[in-house]
């Protein structure tokens, strides 16, 4: 039996209603090369036989160790395993997910200091592999050298967005009391990766497809996605890299220009969310909730989009300005003309 001082890394891994697929994720754990692990397994509150398979789990390897809450979501799900972890490093896997054998020892074997979070490569079960970290190892140091990595790989791709492929030094979530924000489902873990990053130098590629994401039918971050314009998760993503940027002193022009270009992407598509809960709030509650979107947007980003195509043009001149009721009236026509061509 693997005692406190033997486990290396903290396999967190939250659960919710995956009975049916749970056991491959669990497979995948069970056969790492890497073996000074332990594997803590979140249920939150499920409500079919995925307890059944935890146990069956942990009567077979004593590495896996099982803790039950209510219903509460991934954020506090993750949270209640990093109070639980007892590891070095953490990693985290979702429960529809699997990995390489050869997952936790390739990201192991990547750390060569503490403040250093390798990650490696995703790829889409049953489609075309996405995300290609690097094509041979390399090391960026987060100053004013990290443009290609944001760039590259959160504002073009998706490897900074998610926390897995990644490997997390424990003291340093312990130390700053890095936790995932809990009333938010979209970008949670976002936020989670960017106050990280502030506490860090080096991000470690590791040019491999360690872990392989499934998806199963529309997931629940893609509906908090679409349903976004209920919260103002959006703005405290754009908060949380804001912090990083600030945090490390960078000044790189360009890594400021694509930061306000993310940041008045995710205003709009913020505002967007207004075409999807037509049937949760009455037109009052839409318009009082667009207004105070809008109240709390950063006006000066929007200047330079003043002058693009009619539909950015529009919108921009709607927000700079503080006029809700053109954007109102705009996505209000929008949504009209959508459920006609819907019917």
């Amino acid at each position: 039996m693997k005692t406190k001082k033997d486990v290396l890394i903290s396999v967190i891994i939250p659960i919710y209603n995956r009975g049916d697929c749970l056991a491959y994720c669990l497979d995948s754990v069970l056969n790492q090369t890497f073996t000074c692990w332990e594997c803590i397994l979140i249920d939150d509150g499920s409500t079919d036989d995925t307890f059944s398979v935890c146990r069956r789990y942990a009567g077979k390897d004593s590495r896996f160790r099982i803790f039950c809450q209510p219903n509460k979501g991934v954020s506090d799900a993750r949270n209640h395993g990093l109070e639980q972890a007892q590891g070095k490093y953490i990693a985290f896997i979702d429960s529809d997910d699997w990995v390489e054998d050869n997952y936790l020892q390739l990201l192991y074997e990547s750390v060569s200091e503490d403040d250093m979070l390798p990650l490696c490569g995703l790829q889409l079960e049953g489609m075309d592999r996405m995300n290609l970290f690097v094509e041979s190892d390399r090391l960026y140091l987060l100053d004013n050298e990290v443009t290609d990595l944001l760039i590259d790989h959160f504002i073009s791709g998706d490897l900074l967005r998610g926390p897995v492929g990644k490997l997390y030094n424990r003291c340093v979530i312990e130390k700053h009391r890095i936790r995932f924000p809990s009333g938010i489902s979209w970008g949670e873990d976002t936020i989670f990766n960017f106050v990280y990053l502030r506490y860090i130098n080096k991000v470690k590629g590791v040019p491999y497809f360690l872990y392989h994401v499934v998806r199963r039918g529309e997931s629940l971050s893609v509906s908090a996605r679409y349903n976004n314009f209920l919260t103002d998760s959006n703005l405290r993503i754009y908060d949380s890299i804001f912090g990083f940027v600030k945090a490390k002193n960078i000044d790189d022009p360009v890594v400021k220009n694509h930061i306000d270009d993310l940041y008045v992407t995710m205003v709009f598509q913020t505002l967007a969310g207004i075409l999807h809960v037509h049937g949760r709030l009455s037109w009052k509650e839409r318009y009082k909730q667009m207004e105070w979107l809008m109240s709390q947007v950063d006006r000066g980003k929007f200047k330079k989009y003043l002058f693009k195509s009619f539909g950015s043009a529009y919108k921009a001149f709607a927000v700079y300005f503080r006029l809700p009721v053109l954007l109102f009236s705009f996505y209000e026509i929008k949504y009209l003309f959508l459920s006609l061509k819907n019917n």
